[in-house]
């Protein structure tokens, strides 16, 4: 039993601390002059929403008590919110691996999409 209460108290204070400090990074990462001058700050802004959305997610699912729809809904948005922020942390490595080994060089990518409509 004590084992189970030191997990909750450390819970709460990693959602003490996370909540708060989420919000304080996606303002300073959000800001258009920090934001247009680097390319990483979009992956760490999304990486503080991401975590900061899974930590209201997961409040959410602790005090939705009864069963249904509510909870198997916040239940599967916060594990895609769970599997999307490794992704994010592998696009940042990717992005920073790619800008050390060719850091003077551009690459400019174009995607075009066709919608053809059929009658």
């Amino acid at each position: 039993m004590l084992l189970y209460d030191v997990i909750w108290y450390v819970w709460y204070v990693a959602l003490a601390l996370g909540i708060p400090g989420n919000i304080l990074s996606a303002i300073v990462w959000l800001r258009l002059h920090v934001t247009s001058k680097n390319s990483s700050t979009v992956y760490l802004a999304t990486i503080a929403v991401d975590n900061l959305a899974y930590q209201l997610l997961e409040i959410t699912f602790l005090y939705c008590s009864r069963g249904g729809w509510l909870r198997d809904s916040v239940k599967h948005i916060g594990r895609s919110m769970a599997i999307l922020e490794p992704l994010l942390v592998l696009g940042f490595s990717v992005e920073r691996l790619i800008a050390i080994l060719r850091p003077l060089q551009v690459c400019c990518v174009r995607f075009t999409l066709t919608h053809t409509i059929t009658n």
